[in-house]
Order: structure tokens, then sequence, then C-alpha cells
């Protein structure tokens, strides 16, 4: 943002108040509800006037071997992790297309390479995302969009810490 750079944030929940200014804006969106994901793009679009890079970074874990895990346990993971960024990246290709110069960022996970017990949902729709970001950077970095995946560690969050406390 020191570069002035303008973000929107989408998500369910609206963020911390100290974090919205003027060139921070908060959408609402439930990732999971893909009749949402295009609606929360154009919304983004139209508050500042285009859009030049997507970050692809909702995302969801618990812990479940494979025979713990139902099927609605797995479609969960996927439908967040792997199928909203897809939907993401498709709504907003048109107004990236549009910039001339422009970049996704996916969100990966370094268990999308290796994983941790009870993790093989999450470890799946990681390894998913770093393939599909291959995917669009072959297909459309010809057209000046560039597409790359970070594929981060262990990350202190919410999230992190309920882990830690049941693992601790």
């Amino acid at each position: 943002m020191e570069e002035g750079a303008k973000v929107a944030i989408v998500q369910r929940n609206p963020p911390p108040d100290e974090i919205l200014n003027d060139r921070t804006i908060y959408v609402k969106a439930d990732l999971a509800k893909s009749e949402h994901i295009a609606s929360a793009v154009q919304a983004v679009v139209e508050r500042l006037g285009g859009l030049d890079i997507l970050v692809n970074n909702a995302g969801i874990m618990f812990e479940k071997t494979v025979e713990e895990m139902t099927e609605t346990d797995w479609d969960q993971i996927m439908n967040i992790n792997l199928r909203a960024p897809f939907l993401l990246t498709k709504a907003a290709m048109p107004h990236l297309r549009q910039r001339g110069i422009a970049s996704i960022v996916n969100i990966g996970s370094i268990e999308g390479m290796a994983s941790n017990p009870g993790h093989p949902a999450y470890s799946a729709s990681k390894a998913g995302i770093h393939g599909f970001t291959a995917a669009v950077a072959v297909d459309h970095g010809h057209e000046g969009i560039r597409c790359n995946a970070i594929a981060p560690g262990w990350i202190n969050s919410d999230l992190s810490e309920i882990l830690h406390r049941q693992h601790g």
C-alpha cells in the first residue's frame, strides 16, 4: 500500500475497522458460494476502478485421516481451498487482461509437496493449487498475466493457535 495500491478484502466477516480506510475496502462474500464470487469480483472492480492483482488467500484446514473424513469434509476443503481460487481467477481474468500487465498470487503450502498427519484433504487441495498455478501461468503468461504461488510453512494465526493447543 505504500506504493499507492488500493486493496479489497473479500471475505465473510468484516476485518477490524482499523484496517479499513480510503485505500482498503471490504466486500462481503462467502467464497464457498459460487454466486458470491463473481459478484464480489465485479464489486471490487466497480469500487476500485479495475483489477491489477488477485491474491487467492482463502483456506481452511482440519485434521482427519482418510478413514475419519466424510465426503462432505473433503468437499468443504476442496470448495474453499481449490474451487474458490479457480472461480475467483475465472471471474477476475477479463479484468486482469484489460490491464495488459497483471498478476495472480495463489497461496499454496509446503503441504502441497509434503504433508502432516491427518491432512490428506488439505495437502491434496494445496497440491492442486500449485498445479493450477502452473497451468494458469502457461495459458495466460503470453497475455501479460503472471501467475505464481507461494508455499508458506507454519504461520501464526487463530487457526494455528487452535491446532497448537490441540497438539501442544
